[in-house]
């Protein structure tokens, strides 16, 4: 132990007299003061501090670990490249000796890397919005994130270093960096047919997540205990490649204590991390077995025999619009007592209001309700008989349900809701007690009609071997909602897309329906709209709505369609891609981003103009131009839009006619142009086939319109 303390010392001297190990120590501080001022210096902030760290932490890490393992092979090589290896074999040292004094001075100095991190990472999210025991679980996770990765790195360091005596072992650090990060770093959610997703658990640190493993206001919480349980066996695994490493070099100097102790300690550590391992990888193979298990739930092959109609079916999946159903009866209200309860259960005593919308009596009516909620009870004042089949119920009536007329319906229910996306990554729905989603595309409440929740497809060459995406669920009729709920264990603040009127109590009216969160969030007013967010954002989104305020304000006095939410979530990116295809004007989706004019003006066109591109000519994309400019014009002044047109979309060749025929109207007066655009907008809405939108005919027919 003496003899080992003496070379720790002397390494520690060594690296200290080195003055270029000293350029990562501050490569790190004045990366991470960049990160930092960058951030502080804006006037509005339209992240978290938490997001932003975490943004370039991966990166920041990725160098460390490259250059701690580089490090780590100097290290253990340094003494054969000048030849004193050859004077110290003749010392009375133990292979363990040399190596663990070594070996422990690499970690230190890994730990030192780690210390400025924390350290930064400490003081900078203090003045963030997080309680303490939130800013302390990002302190371990961060830190169990460094650490075990620079363990295991510096540990197989020492053994390539061992293993190969020439400046080749120096590849092996960016080698096994690549090969163990190339697969995680190159998906997006959808692992391809080559690159089973189980393989991504072979990391130096835990990255089963996309993009950052920050999610707005939930945190860190659902990767904290993933990832100490991988980082553990990876600590584990770290410890047995040293224990390798001292098996294998110099054998002859072994003593026959070592000789005994090496096998020990091997066998030791090598049996649990076998078995943590193995809980980790089977807390992924579950939720990769459920997402899987979900798509083949849904999935529908191609039934076609040609190239045009398979390409017809291939564009059909990301179609949203045709997921809009609509469907005779309407929810009129809907009266739920929910209890969220552990392990991601729900109870509900649902009272139903439904209605006969049609002109034709009926005896089956449906609804819809995700199949791992089963029901209990169904009944109602007329005699009914309720029947479940996958996510639809049927109701069968003894009595035809008349034109006009309504229901009450007692629905009780209960199960697991904890639903899956993107390979198993993103947890879509969720009940925890430091954060709770139930978005609508759960189907956690009954809605009425048949409706899809998910829509998938065969994919051969994904790995699961078909894509999926949440449903677009529009209704057609507005329900007043009531919604008790109760939970335990839980004390996260609640929100509904419907008001709360007293804690735990929700009350209100809406087009879209029910999507539960509960998390770190802060609700406000921005004019008549809700704003549901992460405390530290809702400065920089006031600023931002207030611009979509004044873009939906001037959409709905010039084209007379509704666009204004009355509530909006704030969501980190993974979730806003979820639900941004399913929101309507009574409800609306943001990211924590800063947007330009163009980009709101684009966002809410597209809302509009819900189409496929396959689906609509030059014409009509013309057209959407134009809508584009208006909006953004309104927003701030723009240069006219023939000018803007030509700068941004137009190619040599291509004939402007259309074009020019708008900017003949636009410089009538810009009232004139909103006119214009408006007829060309309901004119296009009107028709059956969208391909059959002829602009300089349409503008003929307003033409002759106008001089009635």
């Amino acid at each position: 132990m003496n003899v080992m303390k003496s070379i720790f010392r002397n390494e520690g001297l060594l690296l200290l007299r080195n003055k270029f190990l000293t350029i990562p120590l501050l490569v790190n501080i004045l990366c991470w003061g960049y990160v930092i001022i960058s951030y502080e210096i804006q006037p509005i902030h339209y992240e978290e501090r938490a997001a932003v760290f975490y943004q370039s932490f991966i990166w920041i890490l990725l160098l460390d670990l490259l250059i701690v393992g580089l490090i780590a092979i100097y290290m253990a090589s340094k003494d054969r490249e000048s030849d004193f290896e050859q004077l110290v074999v003749t010392y009375d040292v133990m292979n363990m000796e040399w190596i663990i004094g070594k070996w422990l001075i690499t970690q230190l100095y890994g730990l030192c890397i780690t210390v400025i991190t924390i350290v930064v990472q400490a003081l900078w999210l203090a003045s963030a919005s997080m309680t303490i025991g939130d800013w302390f679980k990002n302190i371990v996770y961060v830190f169990i994130q460094m650490e075990g990765a620079f363990f295991l790195l510096i540990s197989i360091g020492f053994l390539f270093a061992i293993l190969i005596k020439s400046m080749f072992a120096y590849l092996f650090i960016p080698a096994i960096l690549v090969l163990s990060l190339m697969f995680p770093f190159d998906y997006v959610g959808h692992a391809y047919k080559w690159d089973n997703p189980k393989f991504h658990l072979l990391t130096p640190f835990d990255y089963m997540f996309i993009g950052s493993p920050y999610e707005g206001i939930w945190g860190i919480h659902h990767v904290l205990k993933s990832s100490i349980l991988h980082q553990s066996a990876i600590v584990l695994l770290g410890i047995a490649v040293i224990v390798v490493t001292l098996l294998l070099f110099r054998r002859y100097r072994r003593s026959n204590k070592e000789k005994k102790m090496i096998p020990i300690i091997l066998t030791i550590f090598i049996i649990p991390t076998i078995v943590l391992s193995g809980i980790r990888f089977m807390q992924y193979e579950q939720a990769l077995k459920q997402y899987v298990t979900t798509g083949q739930l849904y999935v529908k092959s191609f039934q076609g025999d040609d190239d045009e109609s398979y390409y017809k079916w291939m564009n059909s999946y990301y179609e949203y619009n045709n997921d809009d159903q609509p469907y005779e009866f309407s929810m009129e209200k809907t009266n739920l007592s929910v209890e969220l309860q552990a392990d991601d259960q729900i109870n509900v005593q649902s009272t139903l209001t439904v209605q006969n919308n049609g002109n034709e009596a009926v005896n089956d009516v449906f609804l819809t309700l995700y199949h791992g909620l089963k029901i209990k009870e169904c009944s109602s004042a007329k005699s009914v008989t309720c029947s479940q089949d996958k996510d639809f119920i049927t109701l069968h009536f003894d009595q035809m349900i008349q034109p006009g007329e309504e229901f009450d319906l007692n629905v009780h229910y209960q199960g697991k809701i904890l639903q899956y996306r993107d390979d198993g990554y993103i947890e879509q729905a969720f009940i925890k007690n430091q954060r709770i989603y139930l978005p609508k595309e759960a189907g956690w409440y009954p809605l009425i009609g048949k409706r899809p929740l998910v829509i998938a497809r065969e994919h051969n060459n994904l790995y699961a071997q078909f894509e999926l995406r949440n449903a677009r669920l529009v209704e057609d009729f507005p329900t007043e909602f009531t919604v008790n709920i109760t939970r335990e264990n839980q004390k996260v603040p609640l929100a509904l897309t419907i008001p709360e009127i007293s804690e735990d109590t929700f009350q209100g009216t809406s087009q879209y329906g029910l999507s539960l969160l509960g998390g770190n969030f802060k609700e406000e007013k921005v004019g008549h709209i809700r704003v549901v967010a992460h405390p530290e954002v809702i400065k920089g989104a006031t600023e931002v709505i207030e611009r979509y305020q004044k873009a939906w304000s001037f959409m709905e006095d010039w084209l007379g369609v509704p666009m204004s939410p009355s509530v909006i979530y704030i969501l980190s990116d993974n979730y806003y891609n979820l639900t941004q295809y399913s929101a309507n004007h009574d409800f609306f989706v943001l990211k924590s981003e800063y947007k330009d004019d163009f980009e709101i003006a684009y966002e809410l066109k597209n809302e509009l103009t819900r189409e496929d591109i396959f689906g609509n000519n030059q014409d009509f994309h013309i057209l959407s131009d134009a809508m584009v400019w208006m909006i953004a014009n309104h927003l701030q002044e723009q240069v006219s839009f023939a000018e803007w047109y030509k700068s941004n979309w137009w190619v040599e060749g291509e004939d402007l006619t259309v074009v020019n025929l708008l900017q003949s109207y636009e410089k009538k007066g810009s009232e004139q142009f909103k006119d214009v655009i408006k007829y060309l907008f309901h004119y296009w809405t009107e028709l059956d086939n969208k391909q059959d939108f002829d602009m300089e005919s349409a503008l003929k027919q307003y033409e002759g319109e106008s001089r009635r």
